[in-house]
């Protein structure tokens, strides 16, 4: 029998569709064509959930879908967008958080409200205060994650709050407040949340919709039969509308590289989703955990190797971050037969704070790991010979605090005026020091918007180009090899800052 009731999914560029997992409830995809099964979705769908992801910055909602979308909610259809997805049926985003003047993007207007730069990227527990089509228990709680770069709300007569988030940390500081999280219109069909993984979470969610659509429970199986196939139909696809078609790869031991930099904006997050893509590319199914709480990081290779982000995505340090070292890293190696971890900052920063509760600093992670280490390197602001002195600075520290670098990546270089001789010489350098060069990347000029994660950016651009540089100048046989099973290794913290303490005050010390 076919399905009765069916649940769409927004699948187009900038999209987010396996980001989580909606309950497992979507059974069709919306393209850019507005079609499913040839008809228009508006005449096919009962419920469409538009994901987030970067569909503002990329304003991929065109005219055709847009439509759908208009003609879904005159109809009484239920609509359900979450962070960028509220964001695009709203009144309007302001993206320009590091302008001196907003940049607007005109959203659809079926939620009256409007949104400006608040970063927040927490675990969150959220309070229903008013009902609609994904709930009716007013008072209770929910939970799930933010992970938004413009949640600052504003809500205008015709908006109506139905979910309100405890946050602790706003625009990387602490900040505990309750913001808005959650916006119906006055019907109630048309709902906007920020909070990731509602569906997933919390079983009451999934209660509420399936009655409001009057779905029987056998109807429920039949409708996660066909999500099954339509995720696996998602995850055969490296990123979106690329028709890159990967094999599966069959590796049964999850290795690990742990990437870190000299400090911040290196490139590392670029460098990281290119080789993630890439890989993907080549079967392997590529897991990503972030160091800190800044998940936001790890969304554009989350765009393309199609995996949701879990607990376990973001390794605590400090008061920064979801879940402890080993746990995390388990976590992941159940899923994954490769792994990045992305590491905040350098990997010093925040090894002498001793008002932070340990471990502080990535660095501390990876000698829990025992891991192999990959520095990147930016080379546009010292040149390649500032850059050379400072890595093998760092690869020798990293080394004399028990830590494994394994390999190099030279980043943003100007490569004009090196000649082979001086290619050997820096190839010369790092196997003195037991170190491999897994690339050479020249800098990279990008003409458009959306190429900032922290800022602005737009997933399917910033993905295709990360993965075409990294194919280009980054050696992924050597990353591969390079790779090692993760262990449990048990450090003294306090330990490891005195020695660190140590080694700062007798570096450079020609007596010692």
């Amino acid at each position: 029998m076919p399905i009765r009731r069916r649940i769409g999914l927004a699948y187009l560029s900038g999209a987010l569709p396996c980001f989580e997992e909606f309950g497992n409830l979507p059974t069709d995809l919306m393209r850019a064509d507005g079609l499913i099964d040839g008809k228009p979705a508006s005449e096919v769908l009962d419920m469409l959930i538009i994901p987030g992801g970067s569909l503002v910055e990329s304003q991929s909602i065109n005219s055709v879908v847009s439509k759908e979308i208009l003609n879904m909610a005159k109809d009484g259809k239920f609509i359900l967008g979450i962070c960028s997805g509220l964001q695009v049926i709203s009144k309007r985003t302001d993206v320009g958080r590091l302008s001196t003047i907003p940049i607007i993007r005109e959203g659809l207007g079926l939620i009256d409200a409007e949104f400006q730069p608040l970063v927040c990227t927490d675990q969150v527990k959220a309070k229903i205060v008013d009902n609609s089509f994904i709930c009716e228990t007013v008072g209770a709680e929910v939970s799930g994650f933010h992970c938004h770069t413009y949640g600052k709300t504003i809500l205008h007569c015709n908006a109506k709050p139905i979910l309100v988030s405890h946050i602790k940390h706003a625009n990387y500081r602490s900040a505990p407040q309750d913001l808005v999280s959650g916006i119906a219109n006055k019907e109630g069909n048309v709902v906007g949340v920020f909070v990731h993984a509602l569906l997933d979470q919390n079983p009451l969610i999934i209660e509420s919709i399936v009655k409001s659509l009057g779905i029987s429970q056998l109807e429920l199986q039949d409708i996660r039969k066909a999500n099954a196939k339509l995720v696996l139909e998602m995850k055969s696809e490296v990123g979106i509308n690329t028709n890159i078609r990967p094999i599966t790869v069959d590796k049964k031991v999850s290795v690990m590289v742990l990437v870190t930099a000299l400090g911040s904006g290196s490139g590392k997050t670029f460098l990281v989703t290119g080789m993630a893509g890439a890989l993907k590319k080549r079967g392997y199914n590529v897991g990503l955990i972030k160091i800190g709480g800044d998940i936001r990081d790890s969304v554009p290779a989350l765009y393309l190797v199609k995996e949701p982000i879990k607990s376990f995505s973001s390794i605590k340090i400090s008061d920064s971050g979801w879940c402890s070292v080993h746990e995390s890293v388990d976590e992941a190696c159940k899923l994954h037969n490769f792994l990045f971890v992305e590491g905040a900052m350098s990997a010093f920063t925040g090894l002498l704070n001793s008002k932070k509760s340990r471990p502080a600093s990535t660095l501390e992670v990876a000698a829990s790991l025992g891991v192999p280490v990959i520095v990147v390197v930016t080379c546009d602001k010292e040149g390649i010979e500032g850059g050379l002195v400072n890595v093998l600075n760092y690869v020798n520290v990293l080394r004399l605090l028990g830590v494994n670098p394994a390999g190099v990546i030279l980043n943003k270089m100007s490569t004009s005026y090196l000649n082979d001789e001086d290619k050997k010489i820096i190839e010369c350098a790092f196997e003195n020091v037991g170190v491999k060069l897994v690339g050479i990347v020249p800098s990279m000029k990008f003409e458009k918007r959306g190429m900032i994660p922290e800022v602005e950016i737009c997933y399917s651009d910033f993905g295709a180009q990360a993965v075409d540089v990294v194919e280009r100048y980054i050696d992924l046989d050597l990353l591969v090899s390079l790779a090692k099973v993760p262990k449990h290794v048990n450090v003294d913290y306090v330990a490891f800052v005195e020695k660190f303490k140590k080694l700062l005050t007798n570096y450079y010390d020609p007596l010692v």
